[in-house]
């Protein structure tokens, strides 16, 4: 068990946490949530011992073992990338080291008792620690997270900080440590890689503390939120849907005991203060004002102020905004794209989507002409201006400069009142504005540098992850931003929440070129489900139905479809009951049974999924 009592940590500009506690048991897989700056990754190096809290405790089991994902880029080595992950078992190599010495000794002297007796401890022990199995473990789950199996034996130090961070996570999982303490780990994950990760953290048996602003992940990975907020824990047994209407239910009834009580002491001093002065009622009167003095006074409830981020809005352009006509592009032998032909035209808003390598970072940067075309020719419209948001745009920043100073240097003559108006617009606040760019947190700099991308109006704005460090209300609040923004967008970001919320046009990157589909993301995954469900179809009905009119062959049919329908309904009663019985939260604190729950939940709905495709094939047949 892990428990936190009465920390304090205080900075020169803020106090970060205030007789903060909590305690993570066993089984629970916590959702840290807050705004950017309330101490998220601070309160995750506490844990680790990273850093020291100003006061209060920080409690660890001896035998406790923790797995640490961080968000910084992870260095490179010479191993290749199955070894980097295995690096994490050192002890597994150097017992397989031992034996090929011990093996190498025994064939120039076979019968020697000492040596094989040697063999055998050692391959006992070698069995123990699963050294047989671990190789095999570690190639499942760096599969999971995307990695080829030509790539497995490829240099790490040859990979990106994206996947050298896949690979330290794989060694880190591998492990099954007690605990896993996770840094927005979605950030360097495709959406492919992404699914795959919920589904392995939602079958995790033990701890988890986890930051991340993707509401989907997080509604699928965890079964509590931890909500930091100014310098308080809140914890909250449930996902986050489930936290987020308890918060608004628990905000509702507060906002009524705080008013009730505001009556309460108002009615009680005009009585105070109307009968003071007469003796008859001296009585009450001290009753009253003995009453007020014991009364524990309610704070009132501070809701979350109504942004709005004001971006300059261009003029209306060429229809055409760029044509691409016969693009390739090439590095070396690594040919991405071939006779690429693509028209973008105003006013679309398009997702990128692709596995990680299909190119979709490639074409953003030779639509922003960071990357020129090996051959073909991309042609903007006449008068198109384009903004380019890379996922390092962050470092970009001048740390040395103020946050007002950041905006104040390219606004082109924009008075104090503007540019504090804009940036407040981005919850840069008050005097927030002079602090230094080296003192914010990491959503902080990415909204910093956001802001910075948008002062001058752009026709087409480019967009490589841009929520990315972004806590859930900011990318709320630049999801509509986007959607009433009247020029063009193309972005690649693996927050399903925002692709729905802010495309109308999902572009499917792969090695054979691209493909448009009209609408969002979750238009893109229905379509691309009818199309699957299509192929079925047409390989089941190219093979002949032999006796087709057979009344034997139909009447058994039939009453396996009756079969199906019935064992459909039962498991969708049964889903029903679990989805009632874990919305309302009646489980409390019991974790194991919470996790029975949600194991038979996807173990039904796998079961539903596959009648479905059976009674699909029997209606073909039908």
């Amino acid at each position: 068990m892990l428990s936190i009592d009465s920390i304090w940590k205080e900075f020169p500009n803020k106090i970060l946490f205030k007789d903060l506690s909590f305690r993570l048991k066993k089984g629970m897989r916590v959702g840290l949530v807050g705004p950017n700056g309330a101490g998220k990754t601070t309160l995750l190096k506490i844990l680790l011992g990273m850093e020291t809290p100003d006061r209060g405790t920080v409690e660890i089991g001896k035998s406790v073992s923790i797995g640490y994902l961080p968000q910084e880029i992870i260095a490179g080595s010479e191993r290749n990338i199955i070894e980097e992950a295995l690096a994490a078992f050192p002890e597994v190599a150097d017992l397989e080291h031992k034996i090929h010495l011990i093996t190498e000794q025994l064939a120039k002297d076979s019968e020697s008792n000492k040596l094989l007796t040697k063999l055998s401890q050692l391959q006992e022990k070698f069995e123990q620690i699963g050294g047989w199995d671990i190789e095999k473990k570690a190639k499942i789950i760096l599969g999971g997270l995307g990695f080829s199996e030509e790539q497995l034996f490829e240099p790490f130090n040859s990979f990106s900080g994206g996947w050298r961070m896949r690979c330290y996570l794989a060694g880190m999982l591998l492990k099954q440590p007690n605990y896993l303490f996770l840094d927005e780990p979605t950030n360097h994950l495709d959406l492919n890689a992404l699914i795959w990760m919920e589904n392995f953290l939602s079958k995790w048996r033990g701890g988890l503390i986890m930051i991340s602003h993707d509401r989907n992940f997080l509604d699928k990975s965890i079964n509590n939120i931890l909500e930091l907020d100014r310098g308080q824990a809140i914890l909250y047994s449930g996902n986050y849907s489930f936290y987020i209407n308890k918060r608004e239910e628990l905000q509702q009834q507060a906002e009524k005991s705080y008013n009730n009580q505001q009556k309460t002491i108002a009615q009680t001093e005009r009585f105070i203060e109307r009968f003071r002065s007469k003796n008859t009622k001296a009585k009450q009167v001290q009753s009253r004002i003995k009453q007020l003095d014991k009364m524990e006074i309610l704070q009132a409830v501070k809701t979350t102020k109504n942004f709005s981020i004001l971006i300059p809005q261009p003029e209306r352009g060429p229809l055409k905004v760029v044509d691409l006509k016969s693009v390739s592009k090439s590095f070396g032998d690594n040919i991405v794209y071939t006779d690429l032909n693509l028209i973008i035209e105003r006013g679309e808003k398009i997702g990128l989507v692709g596995e990680n390598g299909a190119g979709k970072s490639t074409l953003l940067k030779l639509l922003a002409k960071v990357e020129l075309p090996s051959s073909g020719d991309i042609i903007f419209g006449p008068g198109i201006k384009a903004h380019y948001f890379g996922q390092h745009q962050v470092e970009a920043l001048d740390l040395a400069s103020t946050i007002y100073d950041t905006i104040f240097s390219i606004s082109g003559g924009w008075t104090e009142t503007q540019i504090r108006s804009y940036l407040g617009s981005f919850f840069f606040q008050a005097d927030m504005v002079k602090n230094k760019v080296k003192v914010l947190s990491g959503g902080e700099k990415s909204r910093l540098a956001l802001a910075r991308l948008l002062v001058v109006p752009a026709n087409l704005i480019l967009l490589d992850e841009p929520t990315n460090h972004l806590d859930i209300h900011s990318r709320d609040i630049v999801e509509v931003a986007f959607k009433k923004y009247s020029g063009t967008i193309i972005c690649i970001s693996h927050d399903r929440h925002f692709l729905n919320a802010v495309t109308n046009t999902i572009i499917e990157v792969n090695k054979n070129g691209i493909k448009s589909f009209s609408g969002n993301y979750d238009y893109y995954l229905w379509k691309k489900g009818e199309n699957n469900k299509t192929e079925i179809k047409e390989v089941k009905s190219k093979k002949p139905l032999k006796n087709k009119n057979s009344y034997k062959e139909l009447k058994s049919l039939r009453n396996k479809k009756r079969k199906i329908e019935k064992r459909m309904a039962v498991i969708d009663n049964e889903l029903n009951k679990i989805t009632m019985e874990l919305k309302n939260n009646n489980l409390g604190s019991d974790f194991e049974k919470l996790q029975l729950m949600q194991d038979s939940q996807n173990k039904m709905e796998s079961e539903y999924l596959e009648l479905m495709e059976e009674l699909e094939g029997l209606g073909i047949k039908l």
